[in-house]
């Protein structure tokens, strides 16, 4: 597929950002005989799945470390990855504003810029770890943009996030994100709030779709916490586990697996 690394000044952001984006093409042997116009139709609108990257990562990770790529050509979608440094996607105590970005800007700009589908049905939103976190909370705040979502061993549990600090460097980085560690449970960047909140909106919740590694010790307790309480609400949810780490071993097979169910309906 045709590749794009792109950088723009981000309004949100108040600086210039990297992105990947890459767009479906036609296999180039099936473009024998085809004209240009036929082969780069400006009327195609190719749906799109926003593509999160982990704590301590970018928008190369997922590029350089699956084979996503391939996996999105296969399904003609087009894939969008940012890069939002450990900002966990969220609108930070520290001035940044990530989720307004990752939700708002960022998408006005893909759709002026590319070929791709505005419309919820063609809009989906994925990520591992810090990004299952995001790709959650953007999901269950603005239900009308995707139409599907998928956490890969998500940081799904913030409160938990929060307990676990082990060091003044993670605490002042929290800090930096979300404000007092003691006083995120249970607010605005919780999960469990955002999830309630949207049944008892009487909004239509996106397909959600979770997923994590038996031996991963980073993340699945709060994945069984956080399904469980999905259980305890009615949200409907899809859930697949699998021997394994919390590392590509595990993330490369479920994304294809994601693929296949983003777009089985």
């Amino acid at each position: 597929m045709p590749l794009f690394h792109t950088n723009f000044y981000a309004k949100s952001l108040h600086t210039l950002t990297n992105l990947m984006v890459t767009i479906p093409a036609a296999p180039r042997w099936e473009t024998s005989g085809l004209s240009f116009d036929e082969i780069y139709r400006m009327d195609k609108k190719y749906p799109v799945l926003y593509l999160l990257h982990g704590m301590h990562e970018d928008e190369t990770s997922w590029l350089r470390r699956s084979n996503i790529e391939r996996y999105a050509e296969e399904k003609q979608v087009a894939l969008v990855i940012p890069s939002v440094q450990n900002s966990f996607y969220t609108d930070t105590k520290s001035g940044l504003q990530y989720f307004t970005y990752l939700t708002e800007e960022l998408p006005r700009f893909i759709r002026s810029v590319f070929p791709i589908s505005a419309r919820r049905e063609d809009t989906f939103i994925a990520g591992l770890s810090m990004g299952g976190y995001g790709a959650c909370k953007a999901a269950l705040s603005k239900p009308e943009q995707y139409a599907a979502f998928a956490s890969l061993s998500g940081a799904v549990d913030i409160g938990a996030v929060a307990d676990h600090i082990s060091s003044p460097d993670e605490e002042a980085m929290f800090r930096s994100v979300f404000g007092e560690p003691t006083q995120v449970k249970g607010g605005p960047s919780d999960l469990f709030v955002l999830a309630r909140n949207l049944l008892e909106s009487g909004r239509t919740p996106p397909r959600a779709y979770l997923s994590c590694a038996t031996e991963d010790m980073l993340c699945y307790g709060m994945n069984q916490t956080f399904i469980h309480y999905l259980n305890e609400i009615g949200l409907p949810y899809t859930y697949r586990e699998t021997p394994g780490g919390h590392d590509w071993n595990f993330w490369d097979p479920q994304s294809r697996q994601v693929l296949d169910w983003l777009l089985e309906e």
